[in-house]
Formats: C-alpha cells, sequence, structure tokens
C-alpha cells in the first residue's frame, strides 16, 4: 500500500509550494488549506495513467473539487508519506 498527502491551498495564503508544505508540516490552522489523504494500492492500475502517484493525485483532486476547490488560483502538491 502507497499513501499519500495532497495538498491544497490559495494562492493569496501561500507564496510557494514550500510555504504550502511548510504550514502544513508546521500545523498552521490560520490558512486556508486542505488536505486530502489517498491510499492506493502498489497493484492498481488505471488506464491512461502510467504511475501510483499519478492515480493519487487524479483521486485527490477529484476530493478537493467536490469540497469547492478549483485549480484556479490555488497551490497543490501531492507528497508520499
Amino acid at each position: 500500500m502507497k499513501n499519500f498527502i495532497y495538498l491544497i491551498g490559495t494562492q493569496d495564503d501561500f507564496e510557494s509550494l514550500d510555504d504550502l508544505q511548510h504550514a502544513y508540516f508546521n500545523g498552521n490552522p490560520d490558512r486556508n488549506m486542505s488536505v486530502y489523504p489517498v491510499s492506493i494500492d502498489e497493484n492498481c492500475k488505471v488506464g491512461g495513467y502510467d504511475t501510483l502517484q499519478e492515480i493519487a493525485t487524479m483521486i485527490a483532486r477529484g476530493e478537493a473539487m467536490t469540497n469547492d476547490w478549483c485549480l484556479d488560483g490555488t497551490l497543490s502538491i501531492l507528497l508520499e508519506v
């Protein structure tokens, strides 16, 4: 099993991906961000995607979009944990 964390935050609150990661790892709840954990079996295959990271990113983005996030005006990153 591979475990990932997808972070997404507004560009108004974060200057860079490093800033977004720093806020997550330091538990800064005052900024507009969300965290989406994704776990995928290492044997998972999805047509059109070559890696587990690609699959995890699409799952996490789907979760973020259902919670009213959009890609415009945001920064996001997938981290393997």
